[in-house]
Formats: structure tokens, sequence, C-alpha cells
């Protein structure tokens, strides 16, 4: 079997497909994955197929995430970068030709019209909701409501319309009967698409109304690979044991003048609590980055190794680091860009396993405000439910999961 998946994003997109490569290579399947150059590392070091899409990494972090405020923002990042490759049609076409199965994402469904045209199955990978449930939604802080089902409206049309405007040109030259608003992503060739879910159901349960082509599956990865290659500095090691077990920020490689002003207060915030913490944070300036018995500053770590020496965390909530840290049984805490982010921010919470999160598109947050969910993190009365959730997650096997059904789709015809 040839699976190509096609991913538009960030290395938090393109790892849990990198680990599923891994897994369904070692089953003697052919994984692709077709992607931005900057992830060919971290494809190849799986024993996974790399191809190229002209599409910069940096680009993608810019205009989905760092400029990201609204959905319009959202639409215009993603026009931005088909702009900025003519040819992304032609590739992928190229790409996937030969596959039983292609794979895509929110920011890569332009692979499924390419699938439709040569005639493959798809399936859909989601981080967050998009399938209809009254239980959670990106769009409403409620949850279990007929709000949160309401919350939905619009979405499948918006995607429609979205598409009418970007690819039906394309579907025109090359055949493809034109893309409608009633036209939908979760059907092709008269069969509901496989979609799925890398997270924990946990978090996201399966809604009882969802057919069994939807599956939430559990994280796709295999933490402890990620360590056998780091080696500890003794500073690093003097500062873990030295003192109270410290908690671990990190603000990822996402850089604006927003980010760099919410880095100096978190900055503000450790100081002033006095909480002891290992921090990896691009935009402090270096003469702010002065280790102490309190602070250790730090570049590039393994999160699956760091996870293991900390008593919490503090991240901007993508899924795939979400789940390492309760994974770890780590209370954390969720300074959010987007909204994904903020909706596991608010799943965290609500499972009792960290603060309310903070969300910096509404409002930049203030070192007070930072202080106090600081406080609230280490306070201890997140750690228990935490470990429960951890001991949970720990059971769960997503990739195998997912494999599975992947053989199971392609064998039913």
């Amino acid at each position: 079997m040839i699976v190509t998946a096609v991913a538009v994003g960030t290395r938090g997109d393109v790892n849990p497909l990198a680990e599923l490569g891994e897994e369904m290579t070692k089953r003697g399947h052919e994984f692709r994955i077709l992607t931005s150059e900057a992830f060919r590392p971290l494809i190849e070091s799986k024993g996974v197929t790399f191809l190229r899409l002209d599409t910069d990494a940096d680009h993608v972090m810019k205009y989905m995430v760092t400029d990201y405020k609204t959905s319009l923002d959202f639409v215009n990042g993603l026009f931005k970068l088909k702009k900025e490759n003519p040819r992304f049609m032609e590739q992928t076409i190229d790409a996937i030709k030969g596959s039983d199965l292609v794979m895509y994402g929110t920011c890569s469904a332009f692979a499924r019209h390419a699938a439709e045209y040569l005639g493959i199955k798809c399936a859909r990978y989601f981080y967050s909701p998009m399938d209809p449930t009254r239980q959670y939604s990106l769009y409403t802080d409620d949850f279990n409501s007929d709000k949160v089902l309401k919350s939905y409206d619009g979405l499948s049309d918006g995607m429609s319309l979205m598409t009418i405007v970007a690819l039906n040109k394309w579907r025109k030259s090359v055949g493809l009967p034109k893309w409608k608003k009633s036209s939908r992503y979760t059907e092709l060739g008269g069969r509901k698409v496989l979609t799925f879910y890398p997270t924990s159901p946990l978090l996201m349960p399966m809604d009882p109304t969802w057919g069994d082509h939807i599956h939430v599956t559990g994280y796709w990865y295999h933490p402890g690979e990620s360590i056998k290659e780091f080696e500890e500095s003794e500073e690093l090691t003097d500062f873990l044991t030295a003192g109270e077990k410290p908690i671990f920020v990190a603000f990822g490689k996402a850089e604006s003048p927003e980010l760099a002003r919410l880095q100096l207060l978190t900055l503000d915030a450790l100081k002033k609590t006095g909480i002891r913490a290992v921090v990896q944070a691009y935009q402090i300036p270096k003469k702010d980055k002065i280790n102490t018995d309190k602070l250790f500053f730090i570049d590039n770590v393994p999160y699956a190794y760091i996870f293991g020496k900390v008593r919490a965390v503090v991240h901007h909530g993508g899924n795939t680091t979400n789940g390492l840290g309760l994974r770890a049984g780590l209370p954390t805490l969720v300074i959010a860009l987007a909204l994904d982010q903020y909706f596991y921010g608010r799943v965290d919470h609500k499972l009792c396993c960290g603060p309310k999160p903070l969300y910096i598109r509404k409002r930049l947050c203030t070192a007070e405000e930072i202080s106090d969910a600081l406080q609230d993190l280490v306070s201890g009365k997140y750690d228990v439910t935490t470990q429960t959730i951890s001991e949970l997650i720990m059971k769960e096997n997503g990739v195998m999961e997912a494999v599975k059904a992947i053989e199971d789709y392609i064998s039913e015809g």
C-alpha cells in the first residue's frame, strides 16, 4: 500500500504524520509526506519518504500562526501561500500518483481535488474539531449545548466558498465539475471520507452521531524515541538538581512584536513569583537571558525529555505539545495564539489539568495575570487529576489505531 500525506503547516502538523509513517513503513507499506523542505530531516529520520512542496515553512508560521487573529486572516494566509507557489497543484499531482490513499489536513485540502482528478481515495486529518458536535467547538467557550452545535453553522459553506474562489478555475481546466456551495469535503465518490483526529478521546470524545468513518485515535507519537540523541549539559543538570523542581516555559519559534512582549512579560512574572523555570523563548533579548538559581534559558531540547524533568509546563497549546505534557502528568498553563490552542487550554482547564488559559488574540495579558496563573499552576490542585489523565493517555495507542483504520479502509475497496 502507498499512502501520501500532504502537510502545509508547522512542525507540530508534520511530526504526527512522520510518526504514523514510521509505523506504516515498519508494516511493509510505503508512506510519503509532501511538505516544506524544512521538514526533510525530521521525516527522513523516521525512514519515511520525503517529497518537496515549494512552500516556505517560515511563511506558513507567519501567515497561519503569527499573523492569525481572525478567520479572514487565516484565509488570506492560504491565498498568500498559493500565490507564492503557483505550481502547487502540479506538484501535488506528481507527488500522489500511484498512491492508494491521499491524506490531507485543514491547510492542504487542495490535495483532495488532486486525488479526485486521479481517482484516488482520501483521508482527512485534523488537530482540532471540524465535524459538528454539541460537545465542544473552537468557536465558543461553551461545552455540551445547542450553542456549541450551532457554532459549526456556516463552516462547511465557508470552506466551499473558499474552494470555489481558489480552485474552480483549475478544476475546469482538468475537466472536473465545478465545486458548488453545497459540495462537501466529507464525501468523495459517494463514500464518506476516512477522518482522523490524532488527539486523545479524553480531550475530544467521539460524538455518538458521527459515523464509523471518523476516528479519535489518540496521539500519533512515540515520545521515547525523540530523546535518544539528546545529551544534557552539565549546566542544565546542575540547575535541575540544585533546588525545587522547576517548571518548563516553551514558546516555540513563532516571532512577532506581540510575542516578544509576551515573553518579556512572562519573564517578569517568573521573577516576581520566584518560581524556578527552564525557559525556551527565542525572542527574549540575549542581555536578559541570564541564568540564575531560579531561571535557566535553553534553546533546543526534546520536549519528551524535558517534560520528564519538570513539575508543570507553560506553552501555546498546540495539540502535540499539549498531549506530550499531559502524557507526562504535567499541570498545564496554555497561553494561546490561535483558536485551536485556546480550545485545548479550555479543555485542559475543564479536565482540571491547569488554570484557565490566556488568549492573547483577545488581549495581550499583563505580567500580573501571568503571575496569578503561574501561582495557580504550581498550587498543587491540578496534580492528582493530571496524573490520572496521564495514566489513561499512556494506555492509548493512536498510531496503531490509525494504521488499522487505514488498512481496513483500503481493503474494503
